[in-house]
């Protein structure tokens, strides 16, 4: 039981992290998203003599942010982010939960039906949340890296 629960934990510190970094990089492409839209979109942009020099670019830029305009809504991003920051939110609380219940094991302080009875209903916290998972992005690469920093963090190399 106590390998199933620093298991656990190790698995909800890297939950924590990927929620985390996947919301923080998403927030930022929508940022630039818009921004380049803003500036594709104001007239005054088209106005600069350098476009004229370049209107092969002007247009290709134009052409752009007209699909990413078209394009945002059906991706969605603010949904996805706040799905993300949800999550994070979460495994964070679950994390925690872990190191509390690995200091009592640790040190012997709870006892056996216990420690089966906060394991299954941490359980029960994780299966909610993969189902809200489902549908978000999964990108293995970063998977890989937040398991390095959890390896990492706590000493494990």
């Amino acid at each position: 039981m106590r390998k199933t629960i620093w298991d656990s934990m190790l698995d909800a510190d890297m939950n924590n992290r990927y929620w985390s970094h996947l919301s923080r990089r998403y927030y930022t492409r929508e940022k630039w998203a818009k921004i380049f839209l803003a500036a594709m979109a104001s007239g005054a942009v088209a106005s600069w003599g350098f476009w004229s020099e370049y209107e092969l670019l002007w247009k290709i830029l134009s052409a752009m942010s007209a699909l990413l305009a078209i394009a945002l809504p059906i991706l969605n991003w603010p949904k996805m982010i706040e799905s993300m920051v949800f999550l994070t939110e979460k495994w964070s609380l679950i994390k925690a939960d872990y190191e509390l219940l690995w200091l009592n094991v640790k040190k012997g302080i709870t006892n056996e039906n216990k420690t089966i009875k906060e394991l299954k209903r941490l359980k029960d916290k994780e299966n909610t949340l993969s189902q809200k998972e489902a549908n978000l992005p999964d990108e293995q690469k970063l998977l890989r890296k937040c398991r390095e920093e959890v390896i990492s963090s706590r000493g494990l190399l």
